[in-house]
């Protein structure tokens, strides 16, 4: 059976995002990035809504982070490696490789 690790980003206040619908307020620095992958190595499967998919799909185009350091280029990694589920009413299509959407009408793993 497969463990089921849960993992959040927070402010005090309960918020990912701030009003503007940004988290860059939770930007890492190296040292804690290099610690948050090793906690996300072992992920086989990321459960998201609609709107942090959005957020997180970035990670999707290695062009985005080929002259980023090493830590960086890391986590890109294992975000594509990893399958998605997307839970949402609203999501059209997913935009990533190895990606479901659920909740919509689009059902079924995307090739994009």
């Amino acid at each position: 059976m497969a463990r089921l690790i849960y993992s959040s980003i927070a402010s005090v206040d309960g918020y990912i995002a701030d009003q503007d619908g940004n988290f860059d307020w939770a930007a890492p620095d190296e040292e804690v990035h290099r610690f948050v992958n090793d906690l996300e190595r072992p992920v086989g499967t990321y459960l998201l809504g609609r709107r942090m998919y959005e957020v997180m799909v970035y990670w999707e185009n290695p062009a985005l982070v080929a002259e980023s350091p090493p830590v960086i280029r890391d986590f890109a990694e294992l975000w594509r490696r990893a399958d998605k589920v997307v839970y949402s009413r609203t999501l059209e299509a997913a935009s990533s490789a190895r990606t479901e959407s659920s909740g919509t009408s689009t059902r079924g793993r995307s090739v994009g």
